[in-house]
């Protein structure tokens, strides 16, 4: 008996099947895809739009962020190269200063810039810590290392491109050293650092080296009552007064009221041959800035009678005060290269100042540039030159400094600048 082959329910067609995978003689890879899962491709797509709106948000705060604040400490210093004289200026940066701070929250630091003084360039410019309200002041300097006291103690610096050679406490012979920015100072007779240890030990440490030694019985005896095993770096502000010695160390420039109780002022000169006008220009509230130069006093401490100071204060506060400050220098700032240099008022009783520079010789007004408020600390270099913190004429914080060249120009220093990713810009 014959019977017929099983059929397919299904509707006969002629198109033939072709599988993803190919034939054994041309096999074909199937294309995959990242979103194959819909709960993978929604993953992924808020993954990528978080990153997305991530980065906006931090490129649009660093773009619409307003510049750091930058504040100069006190401490700045001299050392000289190959090339000139430096200026090393420890300075305060506060607020972003660059895309990858605004990242990392990198909002504070204590920096350190050496800047060239005839050229205002920035030679170098580094990170000194992150701590706020942390102090540094430049101590002396040599050919080869920078000496900083610290609020964390003495660190040492590579001259040619700041980095550190020496931390707080990894100098040779100062394991005992006080962790204090007020045990450290320059003995320029010596050529060296003294440093105090916590039981009151001097040590010195000469220019260039790594290495301590303890003070000699004179040395010791100089310096026990100057340096502080405790405390921090000292902030020496602006010092002016009415009458200042010249550079000979005996004449002198004093501000002449135009008239009794008079705002109005001159200046005269004593050089010994008599009262001299130091040309005719009248300044309003006007003050003779002083030479800050030397942090401490080598060869004096200073004495005062607390009953007369107080007596000279209650009677004339103004000349007290400058016979008090006598005993730290009373010297005219720019005075060595043949200026004064005068702080006063642009308008009377206004809250806006002025720093003009004057020559000794002419009593003409060699330059001239307009603070917002009260001058900062002023020093001079070997060479000449005079520095001077100041603040810009539309910033209340001392910013900027400027410096008086030996010919009486002024010229503000460019430097704490930063690039797009927060590094020194120089």
């Amino acid at each position: 008996m014959y019977y017929d082959p099983p059929r397919s329910p299904l509707p006969a067609h002629g198109q033939q099947v072709r599988s993803p995978y190919g034939t054994p003689e041309q096999p074909l890879t199937p294309a995959t895809s990242s979103f194959k899962s819909p709960v993978r491709g929604m993953l992924a797509m808020l993954l990528l739009s978080s990153l997305g709106i991530g980065a906006i948000a931090i490129l649009g705060e660093h773009l619409t962020a307003p510049d750091p604040q930058i504040t100069l400490q006190s401490g700045i210093g001299f050392a000289a190269d190959d090339e000139g004289e430096l200026v090393l200026v420890p300075y305060e940066r506060a607020g972003s200063g660059g895309l990858i701070a605004s990242a990392s929250h990198d909002m504070f630091q204590v920096r350190i810039a050496a800047v060239d003084l005839a050229t205002g360039e920035a030679r170098w410019d580094v990170q000194l810590t992150d701590e706020i309200g942390w102090g540094a002041a430049v101590v002396a300097a040599g050919e080869t290392y920078a000496y900083l006291a610290t609020d964390d103690g003495l660190r040492v610096l590579e001259l040619d491109d700041g980095s550190t050679a020496a931390e707080p406490g990894a100098i040779t012979g100062l394991a005992g050293a006080a962790a204090s920015g007020a045990a450290y100072a320059f003995d320029p007779a010596l050529g060296a650092v003294v440093a105090l240890d916590v039981n009151g030990g001097v040590h010195t440490i000469a220019l260039d080296t790594l290495e301590a030694a303890p003070a000699g019985e004179d040395t010791a005896a100089t310096w026990s009552g100057l340096l502080a095993a405790e405390g921090n770096v000292p902030d020496i502000g602006g010092l002016t007064t009415t009458e200042a010695l010249l550079a000979d160390g005996e004449s002198t420039v004093r501000v002449k009221p135009t008239a009794e109780g008079a705002l109005g002022a001159t200046l005269e000169v004593d050089d010994g041959d008599g009262l001299r006008d130091l040309g005719t220009r009248v300044f309003y509230g006007a003050q003779i800035v002083l030479d800050q130069t030397a942090l401490a006093s080598t060869t004096a401490t200073l004495e005062v009678d607390v009953e007369d100071l107080i007596e000279g204060f209650m009677e004339d506060p103004e000349a007290a005060g400058a016979d008090l400050w006598t005993g730290l220098g009373n010297t005219a700032a720019g005075a060595a290269s043949g200026h004064v240099l005068v702080e006063h008022q642009i308008e009377p009783n206004g809250d806006a100042y002025a720093l003009n520079v004057i020559s000794l010789d002419t009593g003409q007004v060699t330059a001239s540039m307009d603070t917002a408020t009260n001058l900062g600390r002023a020093a001079t270099s070997p060479g000449g030159y005079t520095t001077v913190i100041t603040a810009p004429a539309d910033d209340p914080w001392h910013s900027d400094l400027v410096v008086v060249a030996p010919d009486g120009s002024i010229d503000r220093l460019e430097f704490a600048a930063t690039d797009f990713f927060g590094d020194p810009d120089y």
